[in-house]
């Protein structure tokens, strides 16, 4: 997102759709033909309608998060409309089953809507008059989101079809390996990181630049080292993409009881980051989702009650969860809080903590629905992540343990959340040795809630782990207490198979 309305579209033409479902994207409202990019003007109006798209994608804090509801680190209410994620919270899937059900739609139509979007870009950049610089670095930057989404896609359902050169499916796609998936997302990320502006040189806040490049190769080379295609060759070039983006020295950790404000947001920590705008009503709703309904919230995710527990006490467990649950109504047009203001979360109506990170920066005065909001940017990327990724990489890349430069990385992560400037030694925090799955955990400490977990638990086979270490007493009841890959990857949505050649998980999930 972009500071540019949502609603102007320059030099754009919307083909609806015929009333029919897409065969690959569930629920498309158009397709993006474009023609005569000609100048700077154009061209940033094409991207502003991919980054609307993010905007969809992450406006809440359950949409994209749903196939990851397996993971320890969120739960969802046992009641309300919240069926369908406890469908992978309880792990109710993995044969085929389920396939049908409301939400599973909504990452699977998004991240297809800006493959088709970036495609479009991309194809129409190769008629455009516009000087070869100018070219090069917007289909750069539609490279880097065509297969950001891809990679989102991937992890989520498995492999898919490579779509690089068309605007709508034509329903006859089968799909490629996961292999190839992987290969065809590095193929555009390189191009991306070459050709994409430094991250102090991005035209307007909230565009991806090369840093977000590199962190989203690191992830991916750490994601192509575990499972399922377990080439260990990738932890070092993981490794080496996140220390590059290291020794930009442009980034910094900001000091942790400030990392969550309103007006820390696109700080320096922050790569990649969706925008939200008091002037266009268009609220973050993670506040919302990470809410009980007794703060105006929706109840959709929380922490499992283990996964706090376990939270190493310290400056960051008081920053990252809400103990105190707040207590408030809507009356007369305004929020009012309630006498007593709050209750402790053993009291609440869910007997669980919320998420305080996401909820910090709430803003009641600019009402939408009776509900609780904020418009604070949403990080999707963060430097905290790729310290990290740094870290294991390596580790696993030589013996499973860290040392030097990457053993530094984690102990700056460690020294932040225990309140000290991250960047300075310090012997009540730092550790002379740390192992590959010691970082995992510290990992999942670090972006509790923020939808990485589940990938992790994923990529290293750990959700039965996970599983064996749940509180018997969580309140949504397993279907299986023991997975298999089956569950690793979420069915692809019944009317994307029902429209098309696609064959459903797990019989159509190929490696290489």
């Amino acid at each position: 997102m972009f500071h540019i309305n949502r609603m102007i579209m320059f030099g754009f033409v919307f083909f609806l759709a015929q009333g029919c479902y897409n065969d690959l994207e569930e629920d498309i409202s158009g397709i993006l033909l474009i023609e005569n990019l000609q100048n700077e003007s154009d061209m940033t109006a094409a991207l502003v309608a991919i980054y609307d798209v993010y905007g969809d994608m992450y406006w809440d804090g359950h949409s994209m998060q749903i196939t990851g509801y397996g993971s320890d680190d969120i739960t969802t209410w046992w009641g309300g409309n919240k069926a369908p994620l406890r469908v992978f919270d309880g792990f109710n899937y993995g044969d085929g089953e389920n396939a049908d059900i409301q939400w599973l739609n909504f990452p699977w139509d998004w991240n297809w809507k800006v493959v088709y979007y970036c495609n479009a870009l991309i194809e129409g950049l190769k008629t455009s008059t516009a000087s070869e610089e100018l070219i090069t670095a917007i289909d750069a930057e539609a490279r880097f989101l065509r297969a950001d989404a891809y990679f989102n896609l991937v992890k989520r359902y498995g492999n898919l079809p490579i779509i690089s050169d068309e605007t709508e499916p034509t329903g006859e796609e089968v799909r490629a390996t996961v292999l190839e998936n992987y290969q065809f997302i590095e193929s555009d990320l390189l191009i991306a990181e070459a050709n994409m502006p430094g991250p102090g040189e991005v035209a307007q806040i909230g565009r991806a630049s090369s840093a977000t490049a590199k962190a989203v190769l690191s992830n991916l080379y750490l994601t192509w080292a575990g499972w399922p295609v377990k080439d260990q060759s990738k932890y070092a070039m993981a490794a080496s993409k996140a220390k590059e983006l290291i020794d930009m020295n442009y980034f910094e950790l900001l000091p942790i009881d400030e990392l969550w404000l309103e007006e820390n947001q696109n700080s320096r920590e922050s790569l990649f980051a969706i925008q939200f705008s008091r002037e266009e009503l268009f609220t973050n709703r993670w506040a919302r989702s990470n809410s009980f309904h007794e703060a105006l919230g929706f109840s959709d995710l929380y922490p499992e009650r283990q996964f706090f527990m376990d939270f190493p006490d310290g400056p960051r467990k008081d920053i990252t969860f809400a103990t105190e649950i707040p207590q408030k109504s809507f009356s007369g047009g305004v929020i009012v809080t309630k006498d007593p203001a709050t209750k402790p979360w053993e009291e609440s109506q869910r007997n669980h903590p919320m998420y305080g990170k996401f909820t910090i920066a709430v803003d009641d005065t600019n009402v939408t629905n009776g509900r609780t909001g904020s418009y604070r940017a949403q990080e999707i990327y963060r430097y905290a992540e790729v310290l990290l990724i740094y870290a294991e990489a390596w580790a696993r890349a030589n013996g499973g343990v860290a040392s030097g430069e990457a053993l530094e990385a984690y102990n700056q992560v460690r020294r932040r959340a225990e309140g000290f400037p991250y960047d300075q030694p310090e012997v009540t925090v730092d550790v002379a040795s740390v192992t590959a799955d010691e970082i995992v955990a510290e990992k999942g400490w670090e972006l509790a809630g923020e939808g990485k977990r589940w990938y992790d638990l994923v990529r290293l086979e750990m959700v039965n782990d996970v599983i064996s270490n749940r509180d018997p007493d969580e309140e949504v009841p397993l279907t299986r207490t023991s997975v298999t890959s089956n569950q690793y990857i979420a069915p692809i949505p019944f009317q994307a198979i029902s429209t098309s050649n696609l064959v459903q998980n797990p019989e159509g999930f190929r490696i290489q």
